[in-house]
């Protein structure tokens, strides 16, 4: 976990800022402490819950994925996602008929005690992945590249990947927004990030 120092305030890079995590209790403590730290606590927990964080794109002005809260019926094909206490943006269910989409509803919302977040797809869309490292992104088109700057205003993450969705017509919509592994990060994203940091870095924790 790096601490970046910068005019008073500091950000807290890491793989994953999920709840309860070292990282997320760093950032509850500095902003107990009252130093102005990026990401918030507010930042992550909206970033991780996919719903809060499609409106919240949506109000930025991003285009995200129609979504709906449900117990049991899922449209096919779809893309699932878990919204129970345990369940993390990484793990995502891309379901194309019925059968598979009972079994991964049944595992998610542990046999139908917790909601899950369902997206509705076209048969012709397809599910891309990006990293973002404050805010930058490599090998990917200038859309995509765009959306990444905008969603680092809006959730100030330094490391995440943004799971997109993109259409026949080659428009891309967010679908949510994941931890990412350092150990998943490509040479040159590897390389990026340790430029940043070489560059900002005040402070390692």
């Amino acid at each position: 976990m790096y601490t970046l120092v910068e005019d008073g305030s500091q950000y807290i890079v890491n793989e994953s800022y999920f709840y309860k995590t070292e990282p997320y209790y760093a950032i509850v403590k500095s902003e107990n402490e009252g130093i102005i730290t990026t990401p918030s606590s507010r930042d992550v927990l909206d970033a991780y819950i996919v719903p809060i964080c499609l409106e919240k794109a949506k109000l930025a002005g991003i285009s995200v994925c129609d979504w709906t809260v449900s117990y049991q019926f899922v449209p096919i094909p779809a893309i699932i996602y878990g919204l129970n206490y345990f369940s993390t943006p990484s793990e995502h269910f891309l379901v194309k008929d019925h059968e598979e989409a009972k079994k991964v509803v049944k595992h998610i919302t542990n046999r139908g005690r917790y909601p899950f977040c369902y997206q509705k797809i076209a048969d012709t869309s397809a599910v891309n992945r990006c990293v973002s490292i404050f805010g930058r992104s490599l090998n990917c088109c200038e859309e995509v590249a765009e959306i990444a700057e905008k969603i680092y205003q809006v959730f100030k993450l330094p490391l995440v990947e943004i799971v997109l969705v993109k259409d026949n017509s080659g428009t891309y919509s967010l679908s949510s927004l994941a931890p990412v592994k350092y150990s998943q990060l490509s040479k040159e994203e590897k390389e990026m990030l340790q430029d940043l940091l070489d560059k900002r870095v005040k402070r390692f924790e």
